[in-house]
């Protein structure tokens, strides 16, 4: 009798790992005779109306024709010395998610899918302000048809066809693997035996080699470890140095130009900085003379936007959100971003390490200890430094929708500067892609250059300058890209900002930046401006007020 085509999901568990330590509370297994040695769970999930029946305001009647229940199936199977997790329906949350195998059907499916036959990807690119995105193809595609950035990505699931058609018709993995191929009840533990074979191959190197370099960590004894070392770490800040493998940064995209102010909450603390810092934070903490850095003080310590007085308005969130840090383990280079934490291959990190310690340093004027990117072109705008500010001097390049600034500075020897302050992956992408993006179009479109020399001389008369127009060729002028060195600048606070290092992300960022550049010609260097710790004050509390009873 031909055999019908079935799609089944399959998880492995843990080397060590037994069914009855595998399944959340509740779900009861059972011997299931249909396999030998394979045990079973068998249940529904729901029993009651759906929530959109209260907010229709059913009545019981109408509510009893409308219960929910969903059937789930656990099968386990033993095969090939361990265990295997088979689940139907929603039986895949009826399991212990520390209990199985992580990226176990994504190994699966990189050893065993067609490079040129892939249909969908999941894909995550950690920064400071992460994303996620699944990008599906209408026909079989290679990798390209993804647009997967190999030094940043990661991947977290893949689907495609097999190589060889008796595996599978088709595979998709992430934790579990999803797979449909032509099989009886009776062949499930060959199904399995096969998927673990293939998840005990090297083949992916051939053409996915990149996958190893950033992985997402998420075996929980690992985070545990990795999670002691950054609070020991911060407990060595108590009473020591400051490593410059840890920073502070804002977990998301924030307006450089808002006059923001920051409280760390969480131990009776109430100074106000003027910059978001692990000084500050460090600072606050000797303050109160904590005895130690506990676990629990990175989530129990918060970072609160406030205003100058020290009252909360703007945003908050855990003091784990905000930390940068980077430190080994075994061996191995883990990066702490946006409350992730990421294994990185030792290549890829000795690679953009030494590739951003090769970069040609160009000096800039310190900034003041107030200062953020728009107070700081203000200033150094007037202050004869031979450089003359296009700050926010937009231009729109020909045939755009919308306009872009050339530079934050152009220098009198044509070096065309970009600012930006804050050592945040998210904020110093933007600057990075901000350089490529002039630069492109200074080379390419020549009236946008006319534009931009108009711009120029405006702001030649507004400050009382002469000879920056000179610089930028004209539209009938042959372009030379030897004569614009792009720097990026980066506003830095703390003593020592000099020595001071990007997050890894952003060393990677600047890498392909750079490569970019040098691509369409240019020259590149990078610069740290230099800025004073933040001044810290005592926000001002509000006097308490005393109620009296007053006779009548």
């Amino acid at each position: 009798m031909t055999k019908k085509s079935h799609t089944v999901s399959i998880r492995l568990l843990r080397d060590g790992k037994q069914p009855v330590d595998s399944v959340r509370a509740g779900v009861e297994l059972a011997t299931w005779d249909k396999l030998e040695g394979a045990q079973i769970a068998l249940d529904t999930i729901g029993g009651g109306p759906p929530k959109w029946s209260k907010f229709l305001d059913l009545s019981d009647v109408e509510k009893a024709k409308l219960t929910n229940l969903t059937a789930y199936g656990l099968v386990f199977i033993p095969t090939s010395g361990r265990w295997f997790a088979v689940s139907f329906g929603l039986g895949h949350v009826k399991l212990d998610p520390d209990a199985f195998e992580q990226d176990f059907g994504l190994r699966v499916v990189l050893n065993t899918v067609d490079p040129d036959k892939l249909r969908s990807a999941d894909i995550r690119t950690p920064d400071e302000n992460t994303t996620s995105r699944r990008t599906q193809t209408a026909r079989r595609s290679d990798q390209t048809a993804f647009s997967i950035d190999i030094e940043r990505d990661i991947v977290r699931g893949l689907a495609g066809e097999p190589k060889v058609a008796a595996f599978a018709s088709r595979v998709a993995g992430s934790d579990g693997l999803t797979l449909t191929k032509e099989m009886e009840v009776g062949d499930l533990p060959q199904v399995c035996a096969d998927a673990f074979a293939a998840f005990g191959k090297a083949d992916y190197k051939a053409n996915f080699a990149w996958i190893d370099q950033i992985k997402h960590v998420r075996d929980k004894a690992t985070i545990e470890l990795l999670d002691a070392a950054i609070v020991a770490a911060l407990g060595g800040c108590l009473t020591g140095a400051i490593p410059d493998t840890l920073h502070l940064a804002y977990p998301v995209i924030y307006d450089p130009e808002k006059a923001r102010h920051i409280r760390f909450k969480g131990f009776n603390c109430s100074n106000v900085h003027t910059d978001l810092e692990i000084g500050g934070y460090v600072a606050d903490m000797r303050e109160k003379a904590l005895p130690a850095y506990e676990p629990g003080h990175l989530s129990g310590h918060k970072v609160y936007e406030c205003n100058a007085e020290g009252k909360d308005d703007g945003q908050s969130w855990r003091i784990k959100e905000c930390l940068v840090f980077e430190t080994d383990l075994n061996g191995e280079k883990y990066v702490l971003s946006a409350d992730r934490w990421y294994r990185i291959d030792t290549n890829l990190a000795n690679e953009v390490t030494t590739f951003f310690a090769g970069v040609t340093a160009h000096a800039m004027p310190d900034a003041l200890s107030d200062e953020n990117e728009e107070k700081y072109n203000g200033r150094i705008s007037t202050g004869g430094h031979n450089m003359l500010c296009l700050d926010r001097k937009l231009v729109k390049p020909t045939g755009a929708s919308y306009s872009i600034e050339a530079c934050d500075f152009l220098e009198n020897s044509g070096a065309m500067i970009h600012v930006k302050d804050q050592t945040s992956s998210s904020r110093l992408s933007h600057l990075f892609n901000q350089g490529t993006v002039s630069a492109r179009v200074m080379k390419m479109d020549g009236p946008f250059r006319d534009l931009l020399r108009t711009r120029i001389a405006d702001q030649e008369t507004a400050l009382g300058l002469t000879g920056y127009q000179a610089l930028v060729a004209g539209s009938g002028i042959p372009y030379s890209e030897a004569a614009h060195l792009i720097v990026y600048a980066v506003i830095c606070s703390g003593v020592g900002a000099g020595t001071n290092r990007l997050p890894f992300f952003s060393l990677v960022t600047f890498r392909q930046a750079a490569n970019e550049l040098r691509a369409l010609g240019y020259k590149c260097a990078f610069a740290w401006i230099a800025k004073p710790a933040s001044t810290t004050t005592k926000a001002k509390r509000k006097p308490k007020t005393t109620s009296v009873a007053v006779a009548a």
